[in-house]
């Protein structure tokens, strides 16, 4: 489980905007694109589920399931690249019969495949926002205002 300590900023229902500094954490985590750099520098706004009723001004501990990170990172890099290859592999093998170019076959099964991947990750990124799969959430608060 990943952890970050923070201050939260704002709430809204059962969300927090909890300002924290960037790690090195930050650039693997796959949903980074939830959170905002404030001013360009290191620290950052991180919108979170907010179980535990933290309020603005708290100090809290965010955590993030590790299973989370893997299972975005294999869908996000490797799951494209793997549609690549086997939609270039069936090309190549398809390409006799059909009667056309092998090169240009794989070329373009392999496109067809890579887009289709693309197309599917970004089905399950939706689904995942929407259920708060790959958002941080409020674990507890260390110190109330």
């Amino acid at each position: 489980m990943i952890t970050e300590e923070g201050m939260v900023r704002r709430t809204m229902g059962n969300k927090a905007w909890v300002i924290t500094k960037r790690s090195e954490m930050c650039e693997a985590c796959a949903s980074h694109g939830a959170c905002k750099t404030l001013g360009g520098g290191k620290e950052m706004e991180v919108e979170a589920i907010n179980d535990v009723q933290a309020r603005a001004g708290d100090q809290v501990l965010l955590t993030l399931q590790d299973q989370s990170l893997v299972k975005l990172s294999f869908l996000v890099y490797m799951f494209p690249i793997l549609a690549l290859i086997v939609g270039a592999a069936l090309g190549q093998k398809a390409a006799p019969f059909v009667g056309v170019n092998s090169e240009l076959s794989s070329f373009g099964l392999g496109a067809i495949f890579f887009g289709l991947a693309f197309l599917l990750v970004r089905k399950k990124d939706r689904k995942l926002e929407r259920t708060g799969g790959t958002i941080p959430r409020v674990a507890r608060i260390i110190k109330g205002e």
